[in-house]
């Protein structure tokens, strides 16, 4: 990768030219390790402007329904930062009401089918006892492999604002295409996010956005 300032080389997943100082533009990241060590670096080498947009984040992420925007103010910021080097600010977590509606009734999605799923292995086990149940439970065990699939629309609609069902569809291709790279990205990002709250959040979070950035255009 080459400073677009300087034209020096700059080593991959870098956030900051060595000859200049330059922030440069981050790279999509071709894999689950480019993807990882991208996000890495860009988080240790800013960290200290991390720390109080997530603090402030996780302080109002409780609060019912809005806390929908509030995801959505967080991550926009942390994906102009990966692509533009802008530093997140509190009030961009704020930023989220264009997007609102779509991201609520996308989220609603796998609340549905969890419910869906339910009703069923209950009725199921009613009707027909142990058969029933197991099926059931076979039902239940198809949910995170549901969230998988609906975790990189997430994203879509918080960057592009794309509609629901557009966002699902992309989703599902998306994950089909790249299959071990998102799951790995969403499985080690959820799992580092919830380490240290505020500290490793934005790492976890940088390192699904990286894998998101990859594939974007799919």
């Amino acid at each position: 990768m080459q400073c677009q300032f300087c034209k020096a080389q700059v080593p991959s997943g870098s956030t900051k030219c060595p000859q200049c100082g330059t922030a440069v533009q981050n790279q999509p990241a071709a894999d689950f390790g480019a993807a990882f060590s991208n996000a890495t670096n860009l988080w240790k080498d800013n960290l200290g402007d991390l720390i109080l947009p997530s603090l402030v984040f996780c302080l109002v992420a409780w609060v019912p329904i809005a806390n929908i925007g509030f995801i959505a103010g967080y991550n926009r910021s942390l994906i102009a930062f990966k692509r533009t080097g802008k530093k997140p600010e509190v009030g961009d977590i704020f930023n989220f009401w264009d997007c609102f509606v779509n991201l609520l009734l996308y989220l609603l999605i796998p609340l549905g089918a969890f419910v869906v799923l339910f009703i069923i292995s209950t009725i199921m086990g009613k009707l027909i006892g142990i058969l029933g149940a197991l099926f059931g439970f076979i039902l239940m065990l198809a949910i995170p492999v549901a969230m998988l699939a609906l975790s990189p629309g997430m994203y879509a609609v918080i960057d592009k604002n794309m509609a629901p069902m557009d966002a699902l569809k992309w989703s599902i291709k998306t994950v089909q295409k790249d299959l071990v790279n998102w799951l790995l990205s969403v499985l080690v990002g959820g799992i580092i996010g919830s380490l240290f709250a505020l500290i490793t959040l934005p790492w976890g979070q940088l390192i699904v956005i990286s894998q998101y950035e990859a594939r974007k255009d799919d």
